[in-house]
C-alpha cells in the first residue's frame, strides 16, 4: 500500500508540474491592440494639379489612434478587424478608418517579431468632417508580452492614403498621401 501511495503521489507531482509548465508558456490566441502611430509623410498627389508634392514642399505628417482585435488562426499567423481616428496635417484631413489586419511570424528563432499589412477605408461623414479613402499599411512589428494579457508594440512599416474631399470650392479632389509609419501600442 505505501508503494501504491507513492507512486500515486509522484504521478500528481509529475502531472501538477506538467499542467503547470504549460500554463505558463500557453499564449492566449484573442488579442486587442490599441496603437498610436505617427505618419512621416514623404509625398502627395493631388488629382487637381497632377504634381507630386515632397517632402521638401512642406512638412507633411499625420497621428491615428486604433483599436484593433485579432485572433491566433495559427502560431505564425493572426488575422482581425480594428478602426480608428486619424488626422493628417498638411491638409488637415481627418479620417475615421475600419480596416483587416494580418500578422505572420516568418522568423522561428524571433517570435515576437512579424509582418503586417492593414486593408481598409474610411467611412465618409461630412457631418463629423470625416474623409472618406483607401487604407493601406505594410510594415514590421515586435510584441513584447510581459504577462499573458499584457505587452508593448514597436511598428515600423509604410502608409498608402487615398482622399477625396472638397476643399476651397472644389468638389470631388482627390489625394494620394505616402508616408513612413512609427507605431507604439499595447496588446492585451
Amino acid at each position: 500500500m505505501t508503494r501504491l501511495f507513492c507512486l500515486k503521489s509522484v504521478a500528481i507531482l509529475f502531472s501538477l508540474i506538467l499542467f503547470q509548465s504549460t500554463d505558463a508558456k500557453a499564449q492566449c490566441k484573442f488579442h486587442v491592440d490599441l496603437d498610436y502611430h505617427y505618419y512621416f509623410g514623404l509625398a502627395e498627389k493631388v488629382s487637381i494639379n497632377r504634381h507630386t508634392d515632397t517632402r521638401s514642399d512642406y512638412k507633411m505628417g499625420g497621428n491615428s489612434l486604433t483599436l484593433a482585435a485579432r485572433y491566433d488562426v495559427h502560431p505564425k499567423v493572426s488575422v482581425g478587424a480594428g478602426f480608428g481616428l486619424s488626422r493628417y496635417t498638411q491638409g488637415y484631413v481627418n479620417t475615421l478608418p475600419i480596416y483587416v489586419t494580418l500578422r505572420y511570424k516568418p522568423i522561428e528563432k524571433m517570435k515576437d517579431a512579424y509582418v503586417f499589412t492593414d486593408l481598409g477605408y474610411g467611412i465618409d461623414s461630412e457631418e463629423d468632417d470625416f474623409t472618406p479613402g483607401v487604407l493601406f499599411n505594410l510594415g514590421v512589428g515586435y510584441t513584447k508580452m510581459f504577462a499573458k494579457h499584457f505587452g508593448v508594440n514597436f511598428q515600423l512599416g509604410y502608409n498608402l492614403k487615398q482622399f477625396k474631399y472638397t476643399h476651397s470650392n472644389i468638389p470631388n479632389l482627390e489625394a494620394t498621401r505616402h508616408s513612413v509609419i512609427f507605431g507604439l501600442g499595447l496588446t492585451f
